[in-house]
């Protein structure tokens, strides 16, 4: 059986390896009919966009069903059937304002990594 609880969270974790921000998990399995998890995160530029989107299909050890870019990267979309990765510029993420549609959602820790003292 596929853990989609924590494939979610690896994905996270490779969003924010590549410098992705805002990364948030919702649990949506009470309120949604087509997924268990939403990975939502801002990316910088559309380069940098497609190289978190590009990094996650990649390393990932799942293929994902479909993979939607939008309006020239504003908005990338992998979706992997039990959890779906948003990518966003930071503009367009306001604007879109996804965490507000799902608001009765349970939001899922992301472990913090250790910091390394010099």
């Amino acid at each position: 059986m596929i853990d989609f609880r924590k494939l979610a969270k690896e994905s996270a974790e490779i969003i924010k390896e590549k410098k992705g921000k805002n990364i948030l998990i919702l649990d949506v399995r009470k309120i949604s009919d087509f997924t268990d998890y939403l990975v939502i995160a801002s990316g910088t530029s559309d380069t940098h966009i497609k190289t978190l989107l590009n990094e996650i299909d990649q390393r990932l050890p799942v293929n994902s069903y479909k993979k939607e870019i939008k309006s020239k990267s504003n908005w990338v979309v992998l979706d992997y059937g039990g959890f779906v990765v948003h990518i966003f510029h930071e503009v367009a993420r306001k604007y879109f304002n996804l965490e507000s549609n799902w608001a009765k959602a349970k939001e899922v820790k992301i472990k913090k990594r250790a910091t390394k003292r010099k």
